[in-house]
């Protein structure tokens, strides 16, 4: 005789075939495939200082990041820093 709740729970090969995907159903994809063009809106994309914290984690936890993403994320970040060197310091304004 099993539990009192037996019934109402899948064991591992039925909960693994009736609900989790496989990635061996229908056709592969890749994020290029998925990912919106065209208008999308300032608030989806990262900003300067989100790219910098990025870069800044990275390299504390010794994360070596792909190329592309690693330049792409130093390109944004400088344009934090033209802004910080810009912008009058605390001790200059009057």
């Amino acid at each position: 005789m099993g539990s009192p709740t037996g019934f109402l729970t899948l064991n591992i090969s039925e909960w693994t075939t009736s609900l989790v995907p496989s990635h061996s159903d229908g056709a592969v994809s890749s994020l290029s495939d998925i990912l919106e063009t065209g208008d999308v809106l300032q608030r989806y994309y990262l900003s300067p200082k989100a790219c910098a914290g990025i870069l800044r984690r990275a390299e504390a936890r010794k994360k070596v990041l792909p190329r592309e993403l690693r330049m792409a994320l130093a390109q944004i970040a400088s344009t934090v820093m033209e802004k910080e060197q810009e912008a009058p310091q605390p001790s200059e304004a009057v």
